[in-house]
């Protein structure tokens, strides 16, 4: 029997649930929301309430090991691209769709991990989930292709009178102007203690600073000369 996550038990999040629970697939819901997994198990689920904050929680769920498909459903896209991103570097295979409010975060998503992506204002997420279907649900763990683009991470120092010197963190937005997803930062006046990009921090860069970002190869060694070039 496959296992099927699925990270917020919100309106999407319901709507997949119940054409999954008639098939062949052992099903949890994980949800921060304490209300939301009560409903979940009043519903008939097996919920798990957890905030997500560390990588051996998501080994805990069988993220890297039992798990087949990650249906990232939560109202708060900040952490659905924390899960993805999360989940994705444990297990490379996982199958991951995630749910975007905005069409433009989709290119973000995918860059993140996700194999797909769905949009409730543009279509309701039980009519995606039939579309990609075709038609039956025990099929819905075939249709995810792999990602075709070759990824990478890599850690940049901030210069002093560099472009990012001085800037606050949370406005940098790389994903539109560069095609790359600022990760984080490892902050040298906390003993390179590491701040996650979407968790929204408030954090003027300094010198010493270590910016960590995703992309292409070809994007990233751009963005390096970019980075090293004073103003």
């Amino acid at each position: 029997m496959k296992k099927v996550v699925i990270f917020g038990y919100t309106k999407s999040g319901k709507e997949i649930a119940k054409l999954l629970k008639d098939g062949d697939f052992e099903l949890e819901i994980i949800d921060e929301d304490p209300m939301q997994v009560a409903d979940a198990n009043i519903d008939g689920y097996f919920a798990r309430h957890t905030t997500l904050d560390d990588d051996k929680i998501f080994e805990d769920i069988g993220i890297g090991d039992n798990v087949d498909a990650l249906f990232c459903t939560s109202n708060n896209d900040s952490l659905n691209l924390f899960v993805t991103l999360s989940a994705r570097n444990i297990d490379k295979n996982l199958k991951i769709l995630t749910e975007i409010k905005k069409m433009e975060d989709e290119k973000k998503m995918i860059l993140a991990g996700a194999n797909r992506t769905i949009s409730p204002h543009s279509v309701g997420a039980a009519k995606a989930y039939r579309m990609i279907n075709k038609p039956r649900v025990s099929r819905v763990l075939d249709i995810f292709s792999k990602i075709e683009n070759k990824i990478s991470i890599i850690e940049l120092e901030v210069r002093k009178g560099s472009l990012y010197d001085g800037k606050n963190f949370k406005n940098i937005n790389l994903s539109s102007s560069n095609d790359l997803i600022l990760l984080g930062l490892l902050d040298i006046k906390r003993s390179n203690e590491f701040i996650f990009f979407s968790r929204g921090v408030s954090h003027k860069i300094r010198p010493g600073d270590t910016m960590v970002v995703l992309g292409s190869k070809k994007n990233l060694k751009k963005f390096k000369i970019e980075v090293d070039t004073i103003k």
